[in-house]
Formats: C-alpha cells, structure tokens, sequence
C-alpha cells in the first residue's frame, strides 16, 4: 500500500499522458470533453496532496517543498500567464467571415468585443485546444515538481507500457482490415490512413517515434544500472548468462515495437527520422560500449552487430510491406524540404497573413480553419486541401496565428527553463570530466558523451518532434503535445543526484 502511496502522483500523471492517446491521439474533441476535465482535476489534486517524498521526509513537509517549489518556480508563472491568456477568450468573441456571414450580411461588426486583448472566433472549437494545453503543462508542473527522480523514471516506463498496447493494437487492427481508429466512426466517412488510436498519419508517426527514443532511454539507463552493480560486487554473483542479458537488454524489445509501429504509420517525416534517430543511437551505443569492452568481446560485438545488420537490411529488402515501400520510393530532397520550408502550399503564407493581423495574441484557438478560406486566391480555393486542411501543416507558424507572438513566446520560454537546469548541470560534467583518470572519462567527443545516454535518447526524442513540426502538425495532437512537455521535465530524472532522492 505505501507503495502505491508513494507513486500515486506518478500513477496519475502516466494515466492523463496515455489516456490522450487512448482517446483517438486526442484529436477528436468530442471524445475529450467528458474525460479529460476530470483527470486533469484528479491531477492536479494529487500532485499537490500527494508528492513524493525524500528519504526520510514526512507528507507534510513533501507537501510544503513542493508549493514552494512551484511558487518560486519562473515556469509555473509562465504556465498561468499562458493560461490565462487561453482564457480571456471566451469573453472576446469576434464572427467568422464564413460561419458567421448572415450576420455580418446584417451589417453586425464582426470585429471582437475588445480587439486589442485576446480573442477566439468560436468559443467551442478555441474550448478543444485549451482541453490541450491545461493538462498538458499541468502535468509537465507534476513531472518537474511532484516527483523526484525514481518517480521521473517510473513515469517514463508506464507510458512505455502503455505504447507497447497501442502498438499491438496498430497491428491487430491491420490484420483485421478495421477501418478506422478501435473499429469505430467517430471520424465519419473519412478514408485517410491510421494506425491504432491515431486517425492522422503524421500525429501517430511522432507519437511511436518519440516512444522508440524513450524505450533507448530505459534501455540505456538499465545497461548502466546494471554495469554500476557489476563494479560494486562479485561478477560471480550474476545469474545465467542468458538470464542477464535479457535483464540488461529487455527495453530493446518495445523499442523495437516502437520502430517497426512509426513505419508502419507510413508518414514520410516518421520513416525518416525514426530511421535517422536509430542509426545515431546505435552508434552512440556502439561507441559507449565498445570503449569499456576487451579487445576480444569487441571483436565478438562487432561481428554480432555486422550480423544483426545484414538479417535487418535482408529482411527490409524483401519483407517491405507495398504501402511502405510506396512511401519510402515517394522520398526525395526536393520534396522534402519544400514540405519544410512551406513553399508550394497556400497554407503558409495565408497563416503568415493572419498572423500579422493578430500578431499580438493571434485569433485563438482553431482560428485558422475560420479565417483562412477569406485569404485564399481564387486559384488557391480551386484546390483546397479537402483532408487536413483545416491545419497549416507547420506547428510554429500555427501557433503563431492562433496565439500570436506573446503566446508563442510564452511557449519557447518554457521549453528554455525546462533545458536549463539539464544544460548546465552538462557543462559541469564536461568540465568534471577532464579531471577523471583516463579509464573513466567519456568517449570523444566529451560534449556529446558526458550527457547521460538517456538524456541523450530523450532530446532526440524532442529535436525529432520540434523538425516534425516545420513540415506537418504533429503537435496538434495533445498525446505529442503532452508527452513532448512531460519528457523533456523527466530528463533530469537520468541526470546524475545532486541531494538525497531515490
């Protein structure tokens, strides 16, 4: 029982973060208004009346350190003025030029109350973006303030967990030609691709992208957990062989999963930066270990690896499945970075418009979908973009429209604060390392190395949802919203102790 007591903030957190991407990646909006207010109240009353505690540290002074932390925290002002900014809105409400028209016909100005403060242009769609954000950053609070270390890790494993079963729901609903999202029409007569719980390609290939990295970071952190052991007690106390390698290396099976799940989501930015991230981590991983290895297990671990590569190549050749393959041969520089840099699509530069006409707060939530089609050209309008195109497929430039420079800026501010505290406790442990005795200095390039290797997996895990961003909308799912926010607060979770706390 204590010790369900004692992880119960962790419990809930994982609950909130997985129960998105349960509910259709939470894009379906009507799916989230009778579930998620009510575990982002369970939430936020738990991580407040039952934190984790130190060694030795009573609820009561667990409690007391947690609400200062997060009083005297710059990232909890700037959630609540991120916040408030969402909620200002509902009582400035302007007119949309489309839905609103015989209104404006009747000369009513559409035009909101207060223009200079921020607005929405529909109170229930703006309704569906603020359901993201409320949670998300309160968890991200909970993760940064309400657990301490062991419970960042354990956060991290339960959604792990919970992703190894929509994965194999991705498969099981393959096989048996289910044609929307758990077998359901909650996204009508709309025939574009899914896999498992996410009814938009891109959104499903971030999710399962970003699992694989945080599936590196637990195998990663277990590989070194177990290593510390061996130095600190007799080699001869380990059991079978067999048995210990598939202790050491478990978390490579979901993280397998992961990455045949991201391909199999057949969105092109998630066959390319899965494979990318894959590639880095094992080198990253192959150099890690190979420095601390004999000269003869080397050659035994390279020979392995060689294998392991070859069966892997072989079996891409020749088990790829034709949908994949069609997008993986549909690959190619030009494309791909015109998908980036948003050249050749209207969708940037009408954003780009809306902006400048509300560069301040932006037009509020979904404001785009209401004001974009009054910007469009005649030629842009002749070929409207009929699935999708209520997104401008740039998460930086759509966030900027809807919530205008300050709210965007209070975004990247947070995203800074949390980087922080990980990027200076790195400097030190690069500058430490050059005193270490040779044996036990990082691998070179130091900068690289000195960053602990699931710290590492995770800020992949975000670099490749922050590139995923320019070129489609993958954070306007809340699943990759939260977990983007929630990963990067649990990194110093990996980070070595600097107090007491197990």
């Amino acid at each position: 029982m204590s010790l369900l007591y004692d992880n119960i903030a962790a419990i809930m957190t994982a609950v909130l973060a997985s129960a998105l991407a349960w509910i259709y990646g939470g894009s379906y909006g009507p799916a989230l208004i009778p579930v998620v207010p009510w575990l982002f109240a369970l939430l936020l009353e738990l991580m407040i009346v039952f934190p984790q505690r130190h060694a030795g540290e009573t609820t009561y002074d667990a409690r007391a350190r947690v609400w200062d932390e997060l009083k005297t925290d710059p990232l909890t002002w700037l959630v609540v003025a991120f916040l408030a900014l969402l909620l200002v809105p509902f009582f400035n409400v302007g007119l949309c030029p489309i839905c609103d028209y015989p209104k404006i016909a009747e000369g009513v100005n559409p035009a909101p109350t207060i223009p200079v403060i921020p607005y929405c242009v529909n109170r229930l769609h703006h309704l569906n973006v603020v359901m993201w954000f409320f949670p998300a950053l309160t968890a991200m609070l909970a993760v940064k303030h309400t657990l301490l270390k062991r419970g960042k890790r354990n956060f991290l494993v339960m959604v792990v967990l919970s992703g190894i079963g929509l994965a194999v729901l991705g498969f099981v609903q393959q096989v048996c030609g289910a044609e929307a999202p758990l077998w359901s029409k909650a996204f009508g007569d709309a025939k574009a691709y899914f896999f498992s719980t996410f009814g938009y390609p891109n959104m499903g290939g971030d999710y399962f992208t970003t699992l694989f990295c945080l599936a590196v970071a637990l195998w990663r952190y277990r590989v070194e957990e177990i290593r510390r052991d061996e130095h600190s007690r007799d080699s001869t106390a380990k059991g079978s062989g067999n048995r210990f390698f598939w202790v050491k290396h478990l978390w490579l099976v979901p993280a397998t999963i992961f990455f045949f799940a991201a391909l199999t989501t057949l969105s092109r930015a998630a066959i390319i930066l899965v494979s990318v991230l894959a590639i880095v981590f094992f080198i990253h991983s192959g150099i890690s270990f190979l420095r601390e290895m004999s000269r003869v297990k080397r050659v035994k671990a390279l020979a392995v690896a060689f294998v392991v590569f070859v069966v892997m190549v072989l079996g891409i050749m020749t088990l790829t499945p034709k949908a994949l393959q069609q997008e993986v041969d549909s690959l190619n520089t030009t494309e791909v970075l015109d998908r980036v840099s948003g050249r050749g699509q209207y969708h940037t530069r009408v954003a780009t418009e809306i902006w400048k006409d509300n560069f301040l707060f932006g037009c509020g939530g979904w404001g785009y979908r209401h004001l974009c089609i009054p910007k469009m050209t005649d030629e842009e309008l002749a070929h409207i973009q009929q699935v999708g195109g209520i997104n401008v497929h740039n998460d930086y430039l759509q966030f900027l429209a809807e919530h205008g420079i300050i709210g965007f800026g209070l975004l990247v501010a947070m995203v800074v604060l949390l980087v922080k505290p990980v990027f200076s406790l790195w400097r030190r442990l690069v500058k430490a390392a050059r005193f270490l005795p040779a044996k036990q200095r990082p691998a070179r390039p130091i900068q690289i190395f000195a960053l602990p290797a699931p710290v590492f997996a995770i800020y992949g895990a975000a670099v490749a949802t922050l590139i995923h961003s320019f070129g489609d909308c993958a954070m306007r799912s809340p699943a990759v919203l939260t977990l983007f926010f929630c990963e990067l607060a649990a990194a110093d979770g990996f980070m070595p102790y600097e107090k007491s706390e197990r």
